[in-house]
């Protein structure tokens, strides 16, 4: 069976999920990040953040149990496709820029080197190799299996996906991500996305796996080629469906959490991800952030290392 996610980070937890379960042994090493950076936390507050790590990783750990399969059938064969091109003729090329971007070709950290593309040549082939995969499974009847959220991303992977499928009769099932899970231990457990899930919790959510019949497998398809001709900057999720919005859609948000005086850039992005949980990511808050800046909406006070650590304030 093909195991199919749509962002790197929950490919490498399922991968992980086909066979943990509990265990006796340490994971590793732990590090923590207390507040700005510039804090040093006292041997007080390590202790503390320490004791209730490790009292929740033993949770986890109790009910930890695999999902099953192979590492090497789980496939993410496309991410951040509600941004951006879907369609024409040089849509590969723009998806591909648009990769290089999110990888710290807009927003570089201090010691990034920007003419090292490693990880985006890596990332790039391997979901090349992974739509290639799915493609030859599905024609040849594997079985597939999707796991999406109502993340934008994830939702119109899913979409993909069917429409990718459209013309195989491989059997085709799907989780999708509830609002709530109810857990064997008497908690309840609330994620917008896959990636957010301990390794060891995927296997809970198997129960909710339902086949996505023909027919709604057709509609989607359907759904998804509107969508690709529509070929909007953005699509979001409105109402439970997925919709071509315009680049400033998710603006509104941004400036409703704007705070008065000047403000690091970064603490903006973190306070819109918290409080609106869009299912989007910071990069996309950030190009937007810089907009308002260059559309004289913002100012910059003073440049940071980075543009995360810049302070900017409304223009009065």
């Amino acid at each position: 069976m093909l195991q199919i996610v749509f962002s790197d980070s929950e490919c490498g937890a399922l991968k992980l999920a086909t066979h943990c379960g509990p265990s006796n042994g340490d994971d590793g090493p732990i590090a923590f990040i207390f507040g700005d950076g510039k804090h040093e936390p006292n041997l007080e507050e390590k202790e503390k953040a320490m004791a209730q790590f490790k009292a929740q990783r033993e949770k986890e750990n109790r009910r930890a149990r695999p999902v099953g399969g192979n590492p090497g059938d789980v496939l993410c064969p496309c991410v951040g496709l509600d941004i951006g091109p879907l369609s024409g003729p040089d849509v590969e090329k723009t998806r591909f820029d648009l990769l290089t971007a999110w990888l710290g070709g807009d927003f570089p950290l201090p010691d990034q080197d920007r003419d090292d593309h490693t990880q985006r040549d890596r990332l790039w082939e391997e979901h090349r190799r992974d739509k290639k995969r799915l493609l030859e499974g599905g024609e040849q009847g594997e079985a597939v299996r999707i796991w999406y959220s109502n993340a934008p991303y994830s939702l119109c992977g899913f979409y993909d996906v069917l429409w990718l499928l459209r013309d195989c009769g491989c059997p085709v099932t799907a989780l999708e991500m509830p609002r709530w899970m109810p857990l064997e231990d008497g908690t309840a457990q609330s994620c917008l996305n896959w990636g957010e899930l301990s390794p060891g919790d995927w296997a809970a959510y198997l129960p909710l796996e339902r086949e996505i019949p023909k027919s709604v497998r057709r509609a989607v398809a359907m759904e998804w080629s509107r969508l690709r001709a529509e070929n909007a900057p953005l699509r979001a999720v409105i109402n439970g469906r997925l919709h071509s919005v315009g680049e400033d859609f998710y603006d509104p948000f941004i400036r409703a959490h704007i705070p008065d005086g000047t403000f690091r850039v970064g603490q903006l992005i973190a306070e819109v991800l918290g409080r609106c949980q869009l299912g989007i990511g910071d990069w996309w808050i950030a190009k937007r952030i810089q907009a308002m800046e260059n559309q004289g909406e913002l100012i910059t006070v003073s440049k940071g290392d980075c543009f995360y650590q810049s302070e900017v304030r409304r223009v009065q």
